[in-house]
């Protein structure tokens, strides 16, 4: 074999299936590995496995029916992460986890992997109306190994191991019902786990998953050491559901949503939390306006900084993004546009302080029905070289209406009444607010209506008929920076 590409050679039901890895240096000396099995029942499993190499942090997948071969580079002491999965007729399916280690020192050597040993990990919820799955995580250093199997059918063999954490997670879903459990171990395999909670032992947090768009599906993720398993769980929304979460577990939130009838795919995310045992307050994700919520964007000396991001976030403040969405950016200093765009977010400024205007458009690639189809910002602000990183004096106007359904309309005639606050970058300084205009559309933005701010909120007497309002809003601060934006369908009006 050449140069350029390296393969690796997987047996299946006793073909080869070769598979391509990363380039390597021709000196290298191939060596071939052979991993059997036993399944807890001595009979030959399927297996599924990664060689791993802890000192240069490169893995290897191989799989096979009856055995596994995998080919490596020269003598070393490899990592070998495997399940041994039967499912054979007249047989009850399980799967089991196997970690083992193996110093290679022919050209061609075995190694048998037992399940004999497997503990089982035996998780329960006490509730018969919910189904679970359970995803298995091993990891060390770059190394993440996965496993994932309904409950009572996963086993792992207990093995101690410096480095090495184990962690499973699992999701139980019924009517409006979702569970999350998680749990992670150190320095290897544990000796069995078992879990067996009822709902008085987690927290209880009601959550609201709104719509802005027809045929809309959504999936609550949580993400973390502890977590898993629960990326194919998705509802038609809008939904309610009450989750019951493992109590401290460090739980980053995620929605993704997509669409049956339109280009729609993306997610909203928030900060990772924990949850109390016991009631938590109610959320709510996805809930209109979308627009955009920390600005970002930056100057390092003469290096200007942007990129288009969380343009989308929801009323909560949730940050999001649409996969279907183009973004437009310009930076001009007075009348000289500077090359600064979407997808090159650097830019070199003048050292003196001028005024720059920085104009962003995100449109999404969706039909008729979707919300915020169109968001504009514009910002004016003055800026000058810099002694060191500093971030951009921007702000974003915020709004979040009052009243809407769950998929964000309002009542034909009604009045919504909408906060409207103004966010500062964050790390930027900030500066009073001097002057504040808010309007409202009904026609698709040809016309528009000022309207009064009293204590921080806006009212908006809503058309008669189904359609949407459009708003737009002018900040300006005490140290002159500015921030027009302007969004398209920011809430619908229907009966």
């Amino acid at each position: 074999m050449g140069l350029g590409r390296r393969t690796l050679i997987i047996g299946v039901a006793g073909a080869l299936v070769l598979g391509s890895l990363p380039a390597t240096a021709s000196a290298t000396t191939w060596r071939y590995l052979t991993i059997k099995g036993l399944s807890r029942a001595g009979k030959v499993p399927w297996i599924t496995a990664q060689i791993y190499d802890p000192a240069a942090k490169k893995s290897w997948p191989v799989m096979g029916r009856d055995n596994a071969v995998a080919k490596l580079p020269d003598k070393r002491t490899y990592e070998i992460y495997a399940t041994l999965a039967r499912n054979e007729p007249g047989e009850s399916p399980e799967n089991t986890v196997v970690l083992a280690t193996y110093k290679l020192s022919k050209g061609h050597d075995h190694v048998t992997l037992s399940a004999k040993g497997g503990k089982a990990i035996d998780l329960s919820v006490g509730d018969p109306s919910v189904q679970g799955r359970i995803r298995v995580h091993v990891r060390h250093g770059a190394m993440d190994f996965t496993t994932d199997d309904v409950p009572g059918r996963l086993y792992a063999v207990p093995v101690k191991r410096s480095g090495v954490t184990f962690s499973q997670g699992s999701t139980w879903t019924g009517s409006g019902t979702l569970y999350r459990l998680g749990t992670s171990y150190s320095a290897g395999i544990p000796a069995g786990v078992t879990q067996h909670v009822t709902k008085a032992d987690l927290a209880e947090v009601k959550v609201t998953y709104r719509s802005f768009s027809d045929g809309m599906k959504v999936n609550p993720r949580c993400r973390g050491t502890a977590w898993g398993g629960d990326d194919e769980l998705w509802f038609d929304a809008p939904t309610t559901l009450t989750e019951y979460v493992q109590p401290g577990a460090a739980c980053k939130r995620e929605l993704w949503y997509e669409s049956s009838s339109h280009p729609l795919f993306g997610n909203v995310t928030l900060a990772t939390r924990t949850y109390a045992k016991g009631t938590a307050p109610v959320e709510t994700w996805n809930a209109a306006v979308f627009g955009p919520a920390a600005p970002g964007g930056y100057r390092t000396g003469d290096q200007l900084h942007y990129t288009p991001v969380n343009l989308l976030s929801d009323a909560p403040g949730n940050w999001g993004f649409d996969q279907f969405t183009i973004a437009n950016v310009k930076l001009q200093a007075g009348t000289k546009a500077l090359g600064l765009d979407a997808y090159e977010p650097d830019v070199t400024l003048g050292k003196s302080a001028t005024t720059y205007h920085l104009d962003v458009t995100a449109t999404r690639d969706a039909a008729e029905a979707t919300l915020s189809d169109r968001v504009q910002v514009s910002w004016v602000f003055t800026s000058a070289r810099t002694s060191k990183k500093t971030v951009l004096p921007l702000s974003t106007v915020r709004f979040a209406p009052r009243g809407l359904d769950d998929r964000n309309a309002a009542a034909p005639g009604s009045t919504t009444e909408i906060p409207v606050r103004v966010v500062t970058n964050p790390g930027a300084t900030a500066h009073a607010v001097t002057t504040l205009t808010v309007e409202a559309s009904t026609d698709g933005s040809k016309t528009w209506q000022t309207l009064p701010v009293v204590n921080g909120t806006v009212s908006v007497t809503n058309p008669a008929e189904p359609g949407y309002v459009d708003l737009r809003a002018t900040a300006v601060d005490s140290a002159g920076n500015q921030v027009t934006e302007t969004v398209s369908r920011a809430y619908r009006v229907a009966g």
